[in-house]
């Protein structure tokens, strides 16, 4: 009865934040995009210890596999032991604002193993729960396994989705107990597209505001770019920033028309983009010549 209780009183009080209006991201960052409620190395006004951790944004769609696989290259190391795996909730599935996968993955490469830890304690918060079969049918998640499994090859993984209408306050309950799981060498790897259904020139100019906001780490800024997991990457960002990531570096930038070769009217846009601790923005492998990839960091 008293947990029961406890979800009550939770459930009323994101209510309350969804009728009064979303501006908790605006003041955890300190009023403003470019601020910080905290120093980097703190939470709460307590000094935390830092963690060093690397990540990135990375599509979703089977156009942009090319793309996702020089991610996973330059990424991919055999010292990870967990990778946290974030995605959209594409198809309205979840039954709360977060939903976890406490299942293990059969891989061409090996069984993936679910980080169970991770899974039972971020599903009994109130704003989050365990769902494995809302998973099988998730591309946002399904097509980046098999390139975690490979290329982390000592991991286990934490898939997660969040729903396009979870609230700041969901949010910030959720990076919290994230926050209080990560230790060294954790990746967090957010499965995201840019800019849907339109012309070429339309999405460049969408996307140049949009990875600005990523490259910058901007969580408020998330709530007005164009892409499909604006609430995901909200709790990304806001994690980066925690652990001390000042900047993304944008390794890839393309739209259907690049990949395609011809154009398209209707299509969508795609980046990677690498983020670390190590002041470099990426894990410090150099990007592979043989994959052409084109470096350009979005600065202040």
């Amino acid at each position: 009865m008293k947990s029961f209780g406890n979800k009550l009183f939770t459930a009323v009080m994101l209510l309350c934040i969804l009728a009064a209006g979303s501006g908790i991201l605006q003041r955890a960052e300190g009023g403003a995009e470019t601020g910080s409620a905290f120093p980097a190395g703190t939470r709460g006004g307590e000094r935390v210890t830092p963690v060093r951790i690397t990540g990135g944004i990375v599509p979703h769609h089977d156009i942009a596999l090319g793309m996702i696989q020089r991610f996973y290259e330059h990424l991919g190391s055999p010292e990870v032991r967990r990778v946290w795996l974030l995605s959209p909730d594409h198809f309205r599935r979840a039954r709360t604002f977060a939903a976890l996968c406490p299942d293990d993955w059969p891989t061409p490469e090996r069984l993936l193993m679910a980080d169970r830890e991770a899974c039972e304690i971020l599903s009994s918060l109130s704003v989050a729960g365990a769902d494995g079969a809302l998973f099988r049918r998730e591309h946002g998640i399904t097509v980046h396994i098999p390139f975690v499994a490979r290329h982390f090859p000592n991991a286990s993984v934490v898939p997660m989705v969040i729903g396009a209408r979870t609230p700041d306050l969901a949010l910030i309950i959720l990076k919290n107990a994230i926050l209080d799981l990560l230790r060294d060498g954790d990746v967090i790897i957010l499965s995201m597209d840019l800019s849907h259904y339109k012309t070429p020139e339309a999405m460049a100019a969408e996307d140049r505001r949009t990875l600005d906001v990523l490259a910058n780490i901007r969580p408020a800024g998330t709530k007005t770019i164009d892409v499909d997991a604006r609430r995901a990457a909200a709790l990304v960002l806001m994690l980066f920033r925690e652990v001390g990531i000042e900047k993304g570096t944008v390794i890839e930038h393309a739209d259907t028309s690049s990949v395609l070769g011809r154009r398209v009217e209707s299509g969508t846009s795609y980046a990677a983009i690498l983020y670390g601790t190590s002041g470099e923005g990426t894990s410090g492998k150099p990007p592979s010549s043989e994959a052409d990839i084109i470096v350009k960091e979005y600065k202040d």
